[in-house]
């Protein structure tokens, strides 16, 4: 666990640059220049809805990348055939979505004109944003089954936010307009795809041929009808993300759904440790169903869920004590509502327990009862949906934000059980109890510290104290000797130079 935990800290410096990077222009650049309205047509509707319709698009050719890595992974022969496999499925299913795209554009005229009318103005742009989103989603993945992630975290984490900063500057310049701004917005997911593209082609993995056939690993029927059952898998997740803002959009407009977006890129920094363990741990979980290793298996679940329940729980108090001088920061038109500071506490909790438990998820999709997902996507979606049309027409933003939590607590719960008792495994332990009790403690003891009138201060003072408790805390305590390990190695390396 060691390795995967130094593996997981090196993937993590692209993600963290590009929170930083993504904090700079999110908090301080995109809501002085653009309106809430205009953030909301971008981030809130026109990014998740292509994020969701990708998900089909790729007719799940992300997870079968995962699922069979450990097959045709260093497999001179079958890994081009294998990549030029699911790169065909991902084409139909592109072809497939946007003709459903093209269909359906009555429908969401019907839904959105009234209180959304400048998504319908942009509505087919949203169309070439779902292919070069589906091309790059596709090839990340790709890249990542093969234990190549830290380029594919640059170009998501870094690149890409570089590129949306620039594309933003062109705006503030007057060099774009509103609408040329939304047309950068749009290529510069093109420009990622043809990165990624690029590297895959330096890689060698593009060897194009009539000979697709790989029977001696796995059929293609047998891939493609993983493939299938995975992508209402993905979907759940990719709807239980963005489903929101949406429905925020066809209720209560734009203008609130750029806020809450807003909100939610505030709790995106909580769960910048799960993504990078969860791209290495993936992997191994494969190679581990594979030789049936279950015990390996078990003590992965164990490990990562007390690390992800010890970094989520510390970053979850940051922005607790924090919250109040972070919207002090924000133009009126986004903090003047009360409702943003419940929002963001909400989401914080929903991806708290989302860390805390850990890689059930890839658990089950990476061994042979992945069809389970299959299942609990009925539920899931019946659930994300329902609830969301409860409560946002009542509630607004709030509704949205209990909706979401509700979604995370019902889907994890579920998967958590389904992992209980079919192999017997669990990731909680007297520590994980003793970690959350630590954060809970120190960010009350901190909320009652003196604020400063000055944001920017108040945020320092208190975000240092924060830290060197719980550091100190967290070493004497001895809750997680690998964790400790790194923070022993890191003091010593400081005191060398």
């Amino acid at each position: 666990m060691g390795i995967v935990i130094r593996q997981s800290i090196g993937a993590a410096v692209f993600s963290y640059i590009g929170v930083a990077l993504g904090v700079v222009s999110t908090l301080f650049i995109f809501p002085n220049y653009l309106t809430p309205t205009q953030l909301g047509l971008t981030m809130g509707v026109m990014l998740p809805l292509a994020s969701i319709l990708s998900i089909f698009s790729m007719l799940g050719t992300s997870n079968a990348a995962y699922y069979y890595a450990a097959h045709f992974k260093n497999d001179a022969t079958h890994q081009p055939r294998f990549l030029q496999f699911l790169f065909r499925m991902l084409l139909v299913g592109i072809l497939i979505v946007c003709f459903a795209y093209y269909v359906f554009k009555p429908f969401f005229v019907f839904h959105y004109q009234k209180n959304s009318a400048l998504f319908i103005e942009y509505y087919w742009w949203v169309m070439p944003l779902i292919i070069f989103v589906s091309l790059y989603n596709f090839l990340e993945a790709y890249i990542k089954s093969q234990s190549d992630i830290i380029f594919a975290n640059f170009t998501r984490e870094v690149l890409l936010r570089l590129l949306t900063l620039g594309c933003l500057l062109f705006y503030i310049l007057h060099i774009f307009n509103f609408h040329q701004f939304v047309i950068g917005f749009v290529l510069i997911w093109a420009i990622l795809f043809f990165t990624i593209f690029i590297y895959s082609l330096n890689k060698d993995w593009f060897k194009w041929s009539n000979d697709v056939e790989f029977n001696a690993i796995a059929t293609k029927n047998t891939i493609f009808q993983y493939s299938l059952v995975n992508v209402l898998s993905g979907a759940a997740w990719a709807l239980a993300s963005n489903i929101d803002s949406l429905m925020i959009a066809k209720y209560s407009g734009l203008e609130n759904a750029g806020i809450f977006r807003l909100a939610v890129f505030i709790c995106t920094v909580v769960q910048v440790p799960q993504r990078s363990m969860t791209q290495i741990l993936i992997t191994l979980l494969s190679e581990h169903w594979k030789n049936n290793a279950l015990d390996k298996i078990e003590e992965l679940y164990k490990n990562s869920s007390l690390q992800l329940i010890i970094a989520g729980g510390f970053l979850v108090m940051l922005i607790v004590i924090n919250i109040e001088n972070f919207l002090r920061i924000l133009p009126p038109t986004f903090s003047q509502s009360g409702d943003t500071k419940w929002v963001v506490m909400l989401l914080c909790l929903a991806r708290l327990i989302d860390m805390a438990t850990s890689i059930n998820g890839e658990i089950i999709q990476t061994s042979k009862q992945y069809r389970f997902n299959f299942y609990l996507i009925i539920g899931l979606l019946i659930f994300t949906i329902f609830s969301n049309y409860l409560l946002i027409p009542e509630y607004g933003i709030i509704g949205a934000a209990i909706a979401g939590m509700l979604t995370v607590v019902f889907f994890n719960i579920t998967k958590l059980i389904f992992v209980w008792f079919k192999f017997g495994i669990q990731p909680f332990s007297l520590k994980s109890v003793v970690a959350i009790t630590l954060s809970l403690i120190i960010g009350a003891a901190i909320l009652f510290l003196p604020n400063l009138s000055n944001p920017f201060l108040a945020i320092l003072y208190k975000s240092t104290i924060a830290t060197i408790v719980f550091t100190l805390s967290l070493v004497s305590l001895k809750i997680s000797p690998e964790i400790n390990k790194i923070i022993f190695k890191s003091i010593s390396i400081f005191n060398k130079k």
